[in-house]
């Protein structure tokens, strides 16, 4: 027994040093460098957190982007996205970008007007008439001012995306003024969008995007502003199956990155993702449009989805009980923006 013991002893110590020669634990040689772990120790990870579904003019841009940056970078720089609110919601988006928890974001420019007012001027209704003053307005000097704001609050403005304009949806006809009144209309947390409801004698309730599907199944709200694409797309028009053509108000995303974030990459990485979105900026543009104008038509072809069109009369009594609006911004916010924006849309 005693010799079966110091047998089986001896064994080990030989298996165990064997066992250490092959896996090298007693060399003092380096490791061979790894060319492939090297590269993944210097990938650059943005991640993109949005609210809304892939298939929109959003979420379609966002996979152009990945797929842009991760092209011109051969892989080094990478985006991971995260749509239909999977992280954030579009009231805790912005907190969690200058947080760094997500690296960027594309909210709504309302969205934005609580920590900067003057973004309000996007929200102002009629100002922008069609599809041209709205790319105009996109890629001028009004928007290149509104994204230097953001500096102030460590934020590195981009670009701004499209999604085209603004309707009314609701549980039951809003085509006269006069049918807003008593109204429960949604609307984001813009001061300018609040008085456009107020001033239409509805009552205009702020409600974080996510939640107002659930809000409309509860009876909570009886309207409320968006594009046809984000309608449709969020299945809104099961429950407001009356939609008005009003073209009132615009919807644009502002496209950011946490400021630290953005400074910390290397000046060809920079490049790269403002490469991007300059090429991609004409595709989005039409993109949105393309979005909206087949998703109309969709619901149009629902039987119980009743669509109406504002008449020269009808918007001429929309736009006259809005004009006090003008003054609102004018006076209470910025005149420098509005005027800018007044001459830019003009200028030929």
């Amino acid at each position: 027994m005693k010799l079966f013991l110091t047998g089986s002893f001896i064994t080990i110590i030989i298996l165990i040093v064997l066992f250490s020669y092959r896996q090298s634990i007693f060399s003092t040689t380096s490791l061979p460098y790894d060319d492939e772990q090297q590269g993944l120790n210097e990938q650059i990870t943005i991640h993109f957190s949005h609210v809304v579904a892939e298939n929109t003019p959003k979420g379609a841009a966002a996979e152009k982007f990945k797929e842009l940056v991760e092209e011109k970078s051969n892989g080094k720089v990478v985006v991971q996205i995260y749509p239909n609110g999977m992280l954030y919601n579009d009231e805790s988006e912005l907190e969690a970008l200058l947080e760094n928890k997500v690296q960027m974001i594309a909210p709504t420019s309302s969205k934005m007007t609580n920590a900067l007012p003057n973004w309000q001027v996007l929200d102002l209704p009629f100002i922008i008439e069609n599809n041209e003053q709205l790319k105009k307005l996109l890629n001028g000097e009004t928007s290149k001012s509104l994204l230097e704001e953001l500096e102030r609050i460590n934020v590195k403005g981009l670009t701004f995306w499209n999604n085209g304009f603004k309707q009314i949806a609701s549980t039951s006809p809003i085509v006269e003024v006069e049918q807003f009144k008593g109204k429960r209309v949604r609307v984001m947390g813009s001061d300018i969008l609040h008085e456009q409801f107020n001033l239409l004698d509805a009552k205009p309730i702020a409600i974080p995007f996510g939640e107002v599907y659930t809000d409309l199944k509860d009876n909570m709200i009886d309207a409320q502003e968006n594009t046809i694409s984000n309608i449709f797309s969020k299945q809104f028009h099961t429950m407001e199956n009356h939609i008005t053509l009003s073209k009132h108000g615009v919807l644009a995303y502002a496209v950011m990155m946490n400021g630290d974030f953005w400074n910390s990459l290397d000046a060809e990485s920079q490049k790269i993702i403002t490469d991007s979105l300059d090429e991609m900026q004409d595709w989005q543009f039409e993109q949105a449009e393309q979005f909206n104008n087949e998703n109309l038509t969709y619901l149009k072809a629902i039987p119980n989805v009743k669509i109406y069109e504002l008449n020269d009369l009808t918007k001429k009594d929309w736009k006259e009980k809005l004009k006090p609006i003008y003054n609102h911004y004018e006076k209470k916010i910025n005149n420098h923006y509005l005027e800018e924006l007044l001459n830019e849309k003009s200028y030929p």
